[in-house]
């Protein structure tokens, strides 16, 4: 693992965990029934700010909804999405416009 007290391992660990989090956040908007042209993901108000503790990741629908997730940034450190998988899952049910299938 890369060392982060580094500040270039460091932003480069914040890119790749930023791109992790939203391949995660993907597959979540899927189960809710969204594909990926439906909506759209700004981090900390316009671009991941490296020097925050907590990221907001913004889910804007296309009709102009929106809903929060925010994610710890030693979690986006480590791409450790079990950390903020709740906060990602409730965004999307918080856009979704239809109920839930049931079942699986």
């Amino acid at each position: 693992m890369k060392s982060v007290s580094n500040p270039a391992n460091r932003r480069s660990s914040e890119h790749d965990g930023k791109v992790a989090a939203e391949q995660f956040a993907q597959a979540v908007a899927t189960r809710h029934g969204f594909r990926s042209h439906d909506f759209s993901i700004i981090w900390d108000g316009g671009e991941l700010d490296a020097a925050r503790s907590d990221h907001e990741m913004m889910v804007m629908s296309k009709d102009g909804r929106h809903a929060a997730a925010h994610i710890d940034d030693d979690a986006l450190l480590r791409k450790d999405a079990w950390k903020y998988l709740r906060e990602v899952d409730a965004a999307f049910a918080q856009l979704a416009r239809r109920a839930p299938n049931r079942g699986i």
